[in-house]
């Protein structure tokens, strides 16, 4: 009896072994590939005669430009004006900062250089703010305060701004701040 269960069991362990082989897909030497895409060109389905347009075309086209009105056709320049505008209203208010400044009005002079877009007039505020503290002129306002001021206006800026080389000035300055901020409030130091 034991003879014939040991027997089984190999024939079956064959046949497994025999079926596995058999559905086993035998491998391929080469490898298939996609056709190449279609060659096409930019004036692939156009007529070539199209593509020539006479001159008096241009002609007419001209003027078209000339007739629109000036606020539909420089957009950007009164964004320009505006950021301009706040420019000088931000580095206003800092020379006014100078003279008293303190924990209210350091607020507001971060906030309105961060609002100019202008990575070199926040700079120039987040210099100012820090050295006034660093100078006792700024008492009421904490290390741990200035930081996070510096560093949430900051996000105002847009992403263009952060990452222009005025940008990367602005952020080696907040880097220096937050190092100097930081071994303030770090008792092991």
């Amino acid at each position: 009896m034991v003879t014939f269960l040991i027997t089984s069991v190999l024939v079956l362990g064959l046949i497994a072994i025999a079926i596995y082989f058999w559905q086993k897909p035998t491998r391929r030497t080469e490898t298939a590939e996609l056709p190449p895409p279609p060659v096409t060109s930019l004036f692939d389905n156009q007529n070539p005669q199209l593509i020539e347009a006479p001159e008096e075309q241009f002609v007419e086209i001209d003027p078209a430009f000339e007739e629109q009105p000036e606020s539909e056709a420089l957009p950007a320049t009164q964004d320009n004006a505006e950021r301009e505008a706040k420019i000088a209203t931000a580095r206003e208010f800092i020379e006014s900062w100078k003279q008293s400044p303190d924990r209210t009005s350091t607020a507001t002079m971060l906030h309105l250089a961060a609002d100019t877009d202008d990575a070199e007039t926040y700079n120039n505020a987040a210099e100012l703010a820090l050295n006034s503290w660093q100078d006792g002129r700024l008492p009421d306002v904490s290390a741990a305060e200035l930081h996070n001021l510096l560093n949430s206006e900051y996000w105002l800026l847009s992403s263009h701004t952060r990452s222009s080389g005025a940008g990367f000035i602005l952020k080696r300055t907040l880097s220096r701040a937050r190092r100097e901020l930081e071994s303030v409030n770090d008792p092991t130091s």
